[in-house]
């Protein structure tokens, strides 16, 4: 769990500010990799996310994401599954409305590849992998902005376990 810390540094622009009071999605990606490193700022995003009353899923993906956050933050196991287990939650609902939402497959995606797998709780790898892959070769003409579609291949590129030598050697070819 604690190398979900390293995904985030895919979101990485060198901040050192506020949490955005915004739910544009580049702030919260700002915000969710400042949350990473600084419990403050995290919980600073869980409340700034609770108040979120719109219709955008991606920003219901990015509360259900800073739950796997607050996971690794915990240092009482009980309190990390308890995490993971409301994260998972989130997740289901999300993507039960939202099933083609790239951005939010891809939170999960990358919550669930740091997960241990004894743990039995990484059962939609292969899922969303198949959404991420479907939009990224797709790109532009998917649901992902330039600058996810940047952090996606990058963090597949960077952990290409669970893909095949042909589907690499085509995330490697894709340009934004």
């Amino acid at each position: 769990m604690h190398s979900f810390l390293l995904l985030l540094t895919l979101f990485g622009i060198g901040l050192f500010g506020q949490i955005e009071n915004s739910y544009k999605r580049p702030d919260l990606r700002r915000s969710f990799y400042l949350a990473a490193d600084n419990k403050e700022a995290c919980d600073a995003l869980v409340a700034h996310l609770n108040k979120y009353q719109g219709p955008d899923p991606v920003v219901y993906g990015y509360k259900a994401a800073t739950q796997g956050i607050m996971a690794d933050q915990a240092w009482n196991p009980y309190l990390k599954i308890k995490y993971v287990r409301t994260a998972a939650k989130l997740f289901e609902e999300i993507i039960k409305k939202n099933p083609q939402q790239t951005e939010v497959r891809f939170l999960r995606y990358s919550l669930e590849y740091y997960i241990p797998r004894y743990l039995n709780m990484s059962g939609h790898l292969q899922e969303d992998q198949a959404i991420i892959l479907k939009s990224l070769f797709n790109y532009p003409q998917s649901d992902l902005d330039p600058e996810i579609f940047g952090i996606v291949r990058k963090f597949l590129l960077k952990h290409p376990e669970e893909l095949t030598a042909q589907e690499r050697k085509q995330i490697a070819n894709i340009k934004a």
